[in-house]
């Protein structure tokens, strides 16, 4: 018995390699900002492919758009998300693995910086009182 449907099986099989890629790359990738975006990018097109398979799967179009709407709304959660994650591990001072060696906003000494200030006014308030 061949249950095999090109038009649903294969975005499912896509979407697999996409997630399996992806899980090679967190586990292979040197630091936070790639891992963030191996795990971001690939995670939301391997996702794509296996919500895109399941849909064509049903023959019930309440289905079909239910999930199409849970994809719009991963395509317009995921790149934010992981936006904000890697601006926050930049601003709190996390260095990434710069084949170059230049930090090009100079925000890793800001942070650094900003670190000492509030160390400074926490001792200085404790002094006080």
């Amino acid at each position: 018995m061949n249950d095999f449907n090109v038009w649903r099986d294969v975005p499912i099989l896509l979407g697999a390699f996409f997630v399996l890629t992806s899980a090679i790359g967190i586990v292979r990738f040197p630091d936070l900002y790639s891992r963030l975006h191996a795990s971001s990018k690939l995670v939301t097109l391997g996702s794509a492919g296996i919500f895109l398979g399941a849909a064509l799967s049903f023959q019930d179009s309440a289905a079909f758009t239910r999930l199409l709407a849970v994809l719009l709304f991963q395509f317009l959660t995921t790149p934010l998300t992981a936006y904000l994650i890697a601006q926050a591990a930049y601003l709190r001072g996390l260095a990434p693995e710069l084949s170059s060696g230049i930090d090009e906003w100079n925000a890793l000494n800001k942070a650094e910086e900003l670190a000492q200030a509030d160390h400074d006014a926490v001792q200085s308030m404790q002094a006080e009182g």
